[in-house]
């Protein structure tokens, strides 16, 4: 398992870091020597947090940048720099230890919210059910969750839409991807809206 270094201000650490990786390092500055087998996690906003991503990106140590504030820009600096993952600051353990593995094996780890937001832009486009997708598998209900999530929206968003609990979206969403055979959201609006 690779070493996490975490990097951040004075005032900001979380105790789901030790937690999340008992042998992980906590500095406020870049530390002089890094091993090639390390993660850094660094916090975005803290000293030259955009040089250290490229130096380490280039080096091919993955780079997880951190946040204490979501945002599609600072997503897209990150990514443009060359950051594997983007994840919120205060993240519990669990999220913490999937972000490493999906980075370890080679994955891209970006929040649900932004990646919401992200679908949504992409998705502008009017609802044009394609024939791969049998949307007469689904019930009147789990067909409207279908047409709200692929417009972007979150669970809570569709929840409030459509007046149930924020559980309740999620069961509709684990039946969707089950009877249309689909892994997550892009692959539902792919589906859903191809041609």
């Amino acid at each position: 398992m690779r070493r996490s270094i975490f990097i951040t201000q004075k005032n900001l650490k979380s105790s789901h870091w030790k937690s999340a990786f008992e042998d992980c390092v906590i500095c406020t500055k870049e530390p002089k020597q890094i091993n090639t087998s390390s993660i850094i996690w660094v916090l975005a906003g803290s000293t030259n947090w955009l040089e250290i991503v490229k130096k380490y990106a280039q080096k091919r140590i993955p780079v997880i940048v951190m946040t204490t504030h979501l945002d599609i820009d600072e997503l897209r600096i990150a990514l443009q720099a060359g950051a594997r993952g983007y994840v919120e600051a205060l993240a519990t353990k669990v999220i913490l230890q999937q972000v490493l593995e999906t980075v370890s094996s080679e994955g891209l780890w970006l929040p649900g919210q932004l990646l919401s937001n992200i679908v949504g832009a992409l998705g502008q486009q009017p609802v044009n059910y394609s024939h791969t997708c049998d949307m007469q598998s689904l019930t009147k209900r789990e067909r409207q969750v279908v047409d709200i999530v692929i417009t972007g929206a979150t669970n809570k968003q569709a929840a409030e839409y459509l007046n149930i609990t924020e559980r309740t979206i999620k069961e509709h969403m684990s039946s969707i991807f089950n009877k249309l055979k689909v892994r997550d959201r892009i692959q539902l609006m792919l589906t859903v809206k191809g041609h």
